[in-house]
């Protein structure tokens, strides 16, 4: 097959907070479709999603909302084979499209390299029969080749999430007002309050009956990073959520301080205890904070 690159400077770089690579690379492809401040408005659900296990993740809503509030021709998808992806990449490229992709961060330049195999997501910009040229926004944001085989470990690895890539086709169609991002959060977390709360109540009740173990909150910690960061950029037009995105930045660190203090404490039966009584008392400040929002968003203007 013929080489293919397509020129893609990231508009976000730069390290971000643990979880949060997904939608930063998703916001570099908005962006170069022409998505004013993507990284900012990109984000409008607000939730819980708990499968079992170690893994709190935030609502996975937040592809189909960007979709739908902004117009834009985005899809999240999973490959079944490693043959399958490379078709994939292969079509989406030779159209002009660079794509979203889930690795493993244990074969990347960057703080995990050779230490530890978590999920980071990078830019893929160009590919041929030889291998694939991929930007880190996080780590390395200039264009660098991966033989093919390299590519395949990295795609392959269980990190990877089944092949796990996003895909955006041409840029935003809608421009939604402030006012209407505002009431988007609100929305979605009153249409899927129930489900979510328990979720999170389910959550830590197993993690309250286990003896010992990790936990993963990065997934709900990334989501409330973005919507701090949304209501922050909102407050700029409506100062009226100010102290809104104050407060959502004031969970999200509490959030991740969770995540910290798990992997730091190495699962103890001491720290675990520890962390279930915080994750009761951020249970609480979610549904303060909803409150919150609820009332602000109401007060808006029409």
């Amino acid at each position: 097959m013929p080489h293919t690159d397509i020129d893609l400077i990231p508009a976000h770089t730069g390290s971000t907070p643990f979880g949060t690579c997904y939608q930063q690379c998703v916001a570099n492809l908005a962006a170069w479709y022409g998505l004013p401040d993507a990284e900012d408005v990109l984000v409008t659900t607000w939730g819980f999603g708990w499968d079992g296990g170690t893994v709190l993740r935030g609502s996975d809503r937040w592809v189909t909302a960007a979709a739908r509030l902004h117009g834009l021709p985005l899809q999240e998808r999973r490959s079944g084979s490693y043959a399958e992806l490379r078709a994939l990449e292969e079509a989406e490229l030779a159209a002009g499209r660079p794509t979203a992709a889930a690795v493993d961060a244990y074969w990347l330049p960057s703080e995990y390299e050779g230490v530890e195999h978590i999920a980071h997501c990078v830019l893929v910009t160009g590919r041929d029969a030889d291998g694939v040229t991929v930007v880190d926004p996080m780590n390395r944001p200039e264009p660098v080749r991966y033989p093919e085989e390299r590519w395949r470990t990295l795609r392959s690895a269980d990190a990877a999430d089944g092949f796990r890539t996003f895909l955006l086709a041409g840029g935003p169609t809608r421009k939604p007002s402030a006012q209407e991002l505002a009431r988007a959060v609100s929305e979605d977390r009153r249409a899927h309050h129930e489900r979510d709360s328990a979720a999170l109540a389910a959550y830590i009740e197993a993690c309250d009956t286990a003896e010992a173990g990790l936990l993963d909150v990065s997934g709900a910690a990334a989501e409330r990073h973005f919507l701090g960061r949304l209501f922050r950029h909102l407050a700029d037009s409506a100062p009226e959520l100010e102290p809104v995105a104050v407060e959502a930045a004031s969970l999200t660190r509490r959030w991740y301080l969770v995540h910290t203090l798990s992997r730091e404490s190495g699962g103890s039966p001491e720290g675990r205890r520890r962390l279930v009584r915080m994750l009761r008392d951020l249970q609480s400040r979610e549904e303060r904070l909803a409150a919150h929002v609820d009332e602000a968003v109401a007060a808006l203007p029409a």
